[in-house]
């Protein structure tokens, strides 16, 4: 039986919801079959998040219905979706750090024993669960010790234990290397296959042609059309997403050469915090040079970012800026030098949630700006337009808190702060992860610009396609050393997949 033949297991029909002004879905229609998986694309704040929360219960439609088996529900909470076999995978993960594996995992569902947790009981079926999945999770191991591809497995078997028949990934590549991003492809095609119903919220286009068997696209809230895979190609699902052709993985040539060394780091030795950690890595970059650093997640690439911007401490080794020795310098007289930093997790690291937008548009740079014990109200206000006008911030407002933006817009916010004054050094990891590809396309002509304007760029990257584009060489790490060097003429997807798994290509 093909996808298209399988029953509607869920459905939003007519559906529309507005936050005050803005309509945030417009009479949506939108369905999953059985034994399919349906994939969600559109802009940042094209309405898609709150669509999924409509379909979740975690809010109520102004109009239209959402139907289960073809009845219509309403759903009172995100329990009510569960019961009804509706489990939800979000971008930013709801794990409890501390708590291990199965006690995630069985969070709520313990199994109990003479008026007691039965702690052996959940280990055992959470590892029994995940073998049969093929993830290699120890279920007594913190979450707080896992990788990002290792905690997303974790969300998986939250929905899996409770038997969805509907699953919602939403962006579940964002944060994986390709080879994490293959294993959860296998075991998307596997939920398929077993007769579930996938929704799939992406941004990565080739991975939606690849995985999906029908493509739906938002714009503004509305519904601009469905495809299926084979009668569409990125380009056009570009156009319908953003209304013009955008071509991500061009190379566009550096403007002139690059200048004298500005970095350089000789054989720096850091501490995992829960990858491998940095051994006696050595590199020289230089100015007007963007710098791609590859690597399977976890393997030294955050060490080595958050060493030169001094959030950790090497163990060994010298960092030296324009001639100037910065090993011990702290993160704040770094920024004096021009060392400017985006971090791999824009909601625990890059922001501050509760803060404005005018507050978080001068993070890291308050005391600089700061006038006695006051920042000016002028200031503040106008950072945030010019980052608000250049980036493109939707439902912008000096005032609005950083959480109430969608992830899309949170990331322009903090790559919009971190650019907005020139970089001697600019630290910048996984700049794009989980933008449309509209947004991406202007992160990266800002990542040009500031390469041609002078600065020295390290660009830690999950997603190759990205590197080969930005990059004008590229150092491959596994286990913490460098394994390779490689021009991105050079390094195609079988080649760095040796070096990152420490094979010599």
């Amino acid at each position: 039986m093909r996808a298209a033949d399988g029953p509607v297991v869920l459905a939003a029909c007519g559906v529309s919801k507005r936050f005050g002004a803005l309509v945030a879905n417009e009479a949506v229609d939108f369905d999953v079959r059985a034994g399919e998986v349906h994939a969600l694309i559109g802009e940042n704040g094209a309405g898609k998040s709150t669509l999924m929360s409509l379909l979740y219960g975690l809010m109520h439609p102004d109009s239209g219905t959402i139907a289960v088996d073809g009845r219509a529900v309403r759903f009172s909470s995100c329990v009510d979706a569960m019961k009804a076999g509706i489990g939800m995978v979000f971008q930013h993960f709801l794990l409890v750090e501390r708590f291990s594996v199965a006690q995630n995992v069985m969070l709520g569902r313990e199994p109990g024993r003479r008026g007691m947790l039965d702690r052996r009981s959940s280990e055992k079926e959470v590892a029994r669960l995940a073998t049969g999945y093929g993830f290699a999770l120890n279920p007594a191991t913190p979450v707080e010790d896992l990788g990002v591809g290792a905690r997303q497995q974790v969300e998986l078997l939250k929905v899996l234990e409770r038997n969805a028949r509907v699953l919602i990934l939403d962006e579940p590549t964002a944060a994986l290397s390709p080879q994490e991003a293959s294993a959860l492809f296998d075991i998307v095609h596997r939920l398929r296959s077993e007769g579930r119903a996938v929704i799939l919220i992406a941004h990565k286009l080739k991975e939606v042609l690849s995985v999906a068997d029908r493509i739906t696209v938002l714009r503004r809230g509305k519904v601009v059309g469905s495809v299926e895979p084979e009668q569409a190609d990125e380009a056009q699902l570009g156009l319908m997403m953003v209304g013009r052709s955008i071509d991500l993985d061009k190379r566009v040539p550096r403007i002139g050469a690059p200048a004298d060394v500005a970095l350089r780091i000789t054989s720096l030795d850091v501490p995992a915090s829960s990858g491998a950690g940095l051994h006696g890595f050595s590199l020289q970059a230089r100015a007007g040079e963007i710098v791609g650093i590859a690597g399977v997640e976890g393997n030294g690439q955050i060490e080595l970012a958050e060493a030169l911007y001094g959030l950790r401490e090497p163990t060994a080794g010298a960092i030296a800026l324009e001639g100037r020795d910065i090993t011990s310098m702290s993160c704040a007289n770094r920024r004096r030098l021009g060392v400017r930093y985006v971090p791999p997790d824009r909601q625990r690291e890059g922001l501050v949630l509760d803060f404005s937008t005018e507050e978080n548009a001068l993070l890291g740079d308050q005391r600089r700006l700061r006038r006695g014990s006051v920042i000016p109200a002028k200031t503040m206000r106008r950072r945030a337009d010019a980052i608000a006008r250049e980036y493109a911030l939707a439902g912008y407002s000096p005032s609005v808190k950083a959480r109430d933006y969608s992830g899309g817009n949170q990331q322009r916010l903090i790559v919009g702060r971190e650019l907005s004054e020139g970089a001697a050094l600019l630290l910048v990891c996984a700049p794009t992860r989980g933008l449309d590809v509209g947004a991406a396309a202007v992160i990266r002509e800002r990542l040009r610009a500031a390469r041609d304007a002078g600065a020295c760029i390290l660009l830690v990257s999950y997603d190759l396609d990205e590197l080969r584009a930005l990059a004008d060489r590229i150092i491959v790490l596994c286990g913490g050393v460098a394994t390779g060097e490689l021009t991105p003429e050079n390094a195609d997807d079988a080649t760095l997949g040796m070096l990152m798994g420490g094979i010599a290509a």
